[in-house]
């Protein structure tokens, strides 16, 4: 979508294209300000496909068929490996759901041996016994998540 607004800018942008002005062209740059700045741009644009197309070093042929069989290579080793890769996810998903549920269960477990115990023979309040049981199932839980951190984890 093209939007201009002075109708001389085609024949400015043409004339800074090419550095061929006519005196018409010269006078109505310094007259219009959008126009001054698209010949400005054109320079400058044309200046750096200059600049680019100087100081341009091509690679040898023969490094870019290697570095395209290489990446063809690579595309193809991913690809045989991807049903690999979404079964490992499968699995690290499958102990983390193991663990969350042992860990529940242990919490529960904990939970209603220690409301089962005759507090007032050890004479240890109900709370005491059931923070007992929440710091045990953290401390087991640390232990199997430091054990199965080579799975859940890539390397």
């Amino acid at each position: 979508m093209t939007r201009i607004s002075c109708p001389q800018e085609i024949g400015i942008s043409n004339a800074a294209r090419t550095g061929c002005w006519d005196d018409s062209a010269k006078a109505h740059v310094q007259q219009c300000a959008h126009c001054r700045e698209i010949a400005g741009i054109v320079e400058w644009m044309g200046h750096i496909a200059r600049m680019d197309s100087e100081e341009a070093i091509l690679p040898e042929p023969q490094q870019v068929l290697l570095n395209a069989r290489l990446a063809a290579i690579r595309a193809a080793h991913e690809k045989a490996l991807r049903p690999l890769a979404i079964a490992e996810n499968i699995v690290r998903i499958a102990v983390i759901f193991a663990l969350a549920g042992g860990v529940f269960g242990l919490w529960f477990g904990l939970r209603s041996l220690a409301a089962g115990l005759p507090a007032a023979n050890l004479h240890v309040p109900q709370t005491v016994l059931n923070s007992a049981a929440a710091l045990v199932t953290c401390l087991i839980t640390l232990v199997c998540t430091k054990l199965v951190q080579p799975i859940l984890i890539e390397e």
